[in-house]
């Protein structure tokens, strides 16, 4: 295998998470919480391999949905947006990004699950090139229009080496 260090990574299935934490404020429908953060999938299992995304896992730290609260969307990246997003920005997909863009994952709406707001979701199948940095960045949007708190979005990524 080109993708690390050690002669035989496929299979492996490391796992990262980012936090994102908006400002308690109105964001209108499409726009980016926070900036963007960054999963690393670093050392033997992910640096300048081929990951499969399997599933993702969005915990929110809030007792119940907000109002108009509906699904998130996170948009990869090889290295740093370009663009850079400001947080409360309408995101957006411009030419100097497109180069850099790996995809989205729908993450869905999270639901009440008592002290924690969480949605998980099973079977993405989505292949990336994780860059040598070993570092994978996200900008994570809103799919509707809402005020949220300033709590903080957890948001792992679930992978599985291919090559």
């Amino acid at each position: 295998s080109t993708c690390s260090k050690y002669s035989d990574v496929s299979g492996l299935m490391p796992s990262a998470t980012a936090t994102f934490t908006p400002a308690a404020a109105a964001y209108l429908a499409n726009d980016v919480f926070d900036v963007a953060q960054t999963f690393a999938l670093a050392g033997p299992t992910g640096n300048g391999c081929e990951v499969k995304i399997t599933g993702s896992r969005l915990q929110i730290a809030h007792t119940a949905l907000i109002a108009s609260e509906t699904s998130y969307n996170l948009h990869l990246y090889n290295v740093t947006p370009p663009s850079a997003h400001a947080d409360n920005a309408a995101w957006d997909l411009p030419a100097g990004d497109r180069s850099a863009y790996l995809g989205k994952i729908n993450l869905g709406t999270p639901i009440d699950v008592g002290s924690t707001l969480e949605i998980e979701v099973n079977g993405i199948d989505k292949t990336i090139r994780v860059p040598a940095s070993g570092v994978v960045y996200a900008e994570l949007v809103t799919v509707g229009a809402f005020t949220p708190t300033a709590a903080a979005r957890n948001v792992t990524l679930f992978t599985e080496i291919v090559s």
